[in-house]
């Protein structure tokens, strides 16, 4: 094992590691083993093993929640951030801990974008794994179906790679999990199929929140005009106090916000901006351009530093188009305890791989978040989303985004009982002593009996 694999509670390394994007839960982990290979992560989980403690793993800690504790060993990743372009492949072989933004800076020279989320930070793993949806997933689909191979490291300490045509039943299992269904083992590197923009562009705009209304009602109106080049997301967000990016005027308080992008070219936004002229004038408008990586990822304006963030995600049918204004509402109050409300439209007909979730469930997609500082503004927080959740509930499809849960352990209502079965079966064929943290999805089905995986070998 490598002499500096792992660094103690008392190291700076250890502190930057236990220290995510997501802050909501204590991290405080026995060590935490500083990967830089696929054997550095099999020589940390058989350490865990010998030291009888639990395994988690992190690389950016966007999807952070769940409490880690001294019974654990922090596997972090970030350090496995390799990207290998194969330009005639279309293909791109990732470190487990690499960022779209990475990826797409390198792919984008040969004309080339993965199928990335709407923040720069988020690391590739996490979100294919959850299920991964961004700008381009009307035109394209979801991460997860994009998804071809994964290393990854099983509960015994064993290199292992997924793919559809694997001779271990339980690898081709586990490919299955990783589309989607939070993924098995330890991942330490994935092949992904990237796509070829014909002409990308992108844009936002922003409006008082007086203007939610018109504005909610023009989107609401143009949907049904634009075709699925075209993907839009509108939100309230509560901005920054001091924010420089935003004019005095919309600085601390609660602004509409609307960003749209396309790899098809200037006349995909063409019915959304007509329609939008019977809306207020934007008070920022960051124009319909054409658009490199480095624009496509500012668009949603996520916030760069870390925060506590406790949220929800569901997936609506085409009511929530109607109810859109009643829905964003929810944070058009200075005082709302719920920082952002958004809608992201991401209704597309691309054919999808099989996997736990490879395809999107429903056209809209309902995230709310708030900033839980404490227990008073998670509580608060919390009767927020319920609220919420009311207004939406004669769109709501049953079906959570669980990667959208944000700062939560468990969100049981992102795949069904059958599917949640399956992934129980896999993730214990993988590590049959239980040392791995489950991730989000896979929590969900510690309750439901495992479908049995054996393997072929």
């Amino acid at each position: 094992m490598r002499d500096d694999l792992l660094s103690s509670p008392d190291s700076a390394a250890y502190r930057a590691a236990t220290t995510p994007h997501n802050a909501t839960a204590v991290q405080r982990p026995a060590v935490v083993a500083h990967a830089r290979s696929a054997d550095d992560v099999a020589d940390a989980v058989r350490w865990a093993a010998q030291h009888d403690l639990q395994i988690a793993v992190q690389a950016s800690g966007h999807g952070a929640g769940a409490t880690i504790g001294a019974d654990h060993l922090l596997v972090d990743t970030s350090e496995l951030n390799s990207v290998d372009v194969d330009v005639a492949g279309r293909l791109v072989r990732v470190g487990a801990g690499a960022t779209w933004s990475a990826v797409n800076a390198v792919a984008e020279r040969d004309g080339l974008l993965g199928l990335a989320g709407s923040s720069p930070t988020v690391g590739v793993a996490g979100y294919t794994f959850g299920g991964g949806v961004g700008y381009l997933t009307r035109p394209h689909g979801m991460a997860s179906s994009a998804l071809l191979a994964v290393d990854y490291v099983d509960g015994n300490g064993q290199t292992r790679r997924a793919t559809e045509d694997a001779d271990d039943v339980i690898d081709r299992e586990a490919l299955w999990a990783f589309r989607g269904g939070g993924g098995v083992g330890v991942a330490t590197a994935l092949t992904v199929e990237l796509v070829e923009p014909r002409e990308l562009w992108a844009g936002y705009q922003l409006w008082s929140v007086d203007a939610l209304e018109s504005v909610a009602e023009a989107w609401a109106n143009a949907m049904a005009q634009i075709g699925d080049a075209l993907s839009t997301t509108l939100s309230v967000l509560h901005t920054p106090p001091g924010a420089p990016m935003f004019p005095p005027a919309l600085r601390g308080v609660p602004v509409v916000h609307l960003s749209f992008a396309s790899p098809e070219g200037a006349e995909a936004a063409r019915p959304l901006l007509e329609v939008l002229r019977a809306a207020p004038q934007p008070a920022v408008d960051s124009s319909w351009a054409p658009a490199d990586a480095a624009r496509l990822a500012q668009i949603h304006l996520d916030p760069p530093n870390p925060v506590a963030a406790l949220g929800m995600g569901r997936w609506l049918g085409q009511d929530g188009f109607g109810t859109a204004g009643a829905m964003l509402s929810a944070a058009a109050a200075s005082d709302s305890p719920l920082a952002m409300v958004e809608l992201r439209n991401l209704d597309n007909a691309a054919p999808a791989r099989d996997g736990a979730l490879t395809a999107v469930p429903g056209p809209l997609l309902l995230h709310a978040v708030g900033n839980a500082a404490d227990d008073s503004a998670r509580t608060r927080i919390e009767d927020g989303l319920a609220g919420l959740r009311d207004t939406a509930a004669t769109a709501d499809l049953g079906r959570s985004a669980a990667p959208f849960a944000d700062g939560r352990a468990t969100d049981p209502g992102g795949l069904n009982q059958s599917q949640l079965s399956r992934l129980g079966g896999i993730a214990a064929a993988v590590d049959p002593d239980r040392r791995l943290a489950p991730t989000r999805i896979l929590a969900s089905a510690t309750d439901i009996p495992p479908q049995h995986v054996s393997s072929d070998e």
